[in-house]
């Protein structure tokens, strides 16, 4: 399920069928980050996770159309009910180049029943709408892939 707050905030909420543990882990491990992070299609490079507070991260992935450079920085790791960093692409899709237009990205991981866990995930200070649109494909497909791992990797 996804809302658009406003043209510059994008809040997501997906229940997975994992604990929060699990699914906080699917998120700070690099080998699993990696294996999920980015829409179909997108292939990881590399990955490097730092996760705790004032840690970096970047990721390097790859489709058939281009690169894709992304990093920042871990603001608060709170395990497992939230998670939140700071979020943004490189230009030419090489984390050598600036850094773009950075947001911020703040997770929180809730148990429900049955043993899932309810992500809600906040994206704000983006640009403009098309932006905020676009990353709201880009996580819906990523979550997907997310699932995926996690019903795998039960």
């Amino acid at each position: 399920m996804a809302a658009v707050v406003d043209d510059r905030t994008l809040r997501l909420t997906r229940r997975f069928d994992a604990s929060p543990e699990r699914l906080f882990d699917a998120w700070t491990d690099q080998e699993q980050f990696a294996e999920w992070f980015g829409p179909k299609g997108v292939t990881t490079v590399y990955c490097d996770l730092d996760p705790r507070t004032g840690g970096a991260w970047r990721l390097l992935g790859r489709n058939t159309e281009r690169t894709f450079a992304v990093s920042g920085r871990y603001l608060e790791v709170k395990r497992p009910e939230r998670l939140a960093f700071t979020f943004a692409w490189h230009d030419k899709g090489d984390h050598a180049q600036p850094r773009e237009h950075e947001t911020t990205v703040t997770l929180d991981f809730r148990p429900v029943a049955g043993g899932k866990t309810e992500m809600t995930m906040v994206q704000t200070r983006f640009l403009d709408e098309t932006t905020t649109a676009d990353h709201n494909r880009g996580w819906d497909s990523s979550f997907d892939k997310l699932d995926a791992l996690l019903g795998r990797t039960a």
